[in-house]
């Protein structure tokens, strides 16, 4: 009776969803061909003397934290990489040296999306929908992979906008910092799928991408 029990609750525990968070696709064709991405961007410079940052798209308010300088960089590619591999889209990158400025708006001390810059810009490089996205934290890992004296740390979000009318049409967001199962029973399924151990931040930033990203319209 012992065994039987303690096998439900493990596999009780291996069902509990990770932190990923993914708006429904739209339930109409959005008849996308091109999609414009800008790179994601760092705001965690924005928390100054208060941990919370709030997302310039959605309002959602993160906790922020260090973010590695590569960071960026990292998801980005992986971003463009798999809409590459996975989508039949025509993929256009726009660095945000070119168009941070034009897109987001001081609003009471938080960025605000200026959507109708953006969809002049997404009008320029023609194409039906841009892809932005917002990193708040990227801490990496303290130690090794079996015995880490700090966890890897992310939050980060995605946004889909509509050219023609500048509206989001599906958005997603990744917050997690690992645990230990001492610390958190209910992530016993990921830390397993993870060989039980200590995951740098670019290994759980790839693995929560991709978890958003297979429900990506298509």
């Amino acid at each position: 009776m012992l065994i039987c029990l303690i096998s439900i609750g493990w596999l009780f525990f291996a069902c509990q969803k990770t932190s990923v968070n993914v708006s429904e696709p739209p339930s109409v064709p959005l008849n996308i061909k091109k999609i414009l991405v800008l790179p994601f961007k760092d705001l965690s410079d924005l928390a100054g003397e208060h941990p919370d940052v709030r997302s310039p798209v959605s309002g959602r308010v993160f906790i922020a934290g260090k973010v590695a300088a590569n960071a960026s960089d990292l998801l980005t590619d992986h971003l463009v990489s798999w809409l590459q591999s996975n989508t039949r889209y025509e993929v256009r990158i726009s660095s945000y040296s070119q168009s941070s400025d034009a897109i987001l708006d001081a609003a009471g001390g938080n960025l605000v999306l200026n959507r109708k810059n953006l969809t002049a810009l997404g009008r320029q490089q023609g194409v039906e929908v841009v892809l932005l996205g917002f990193v708040y934290r990227f801490r990496e890992r303290i130690g090794k992979s079996f015995s880490a004296e700090t966890a890897a740390s992310v939050a980060f979000d995605m946004h889909l906008i509509r050219v023609t009318d500048g509206r989001t049409v599906w958005s997603a967001n990744f917050d997690e910092t690992q645990q230990s199962l001492s610390q958190n029973l209910f992530q016993l399924g990921t830390f397993l799928s993870r060989g039980g151990r200590w995951v740098t931040a670019e290994e759980m930033a790839a693995t929560g991408l991709n978890d958003i990203l297979e429900k990506f319209p298509k």
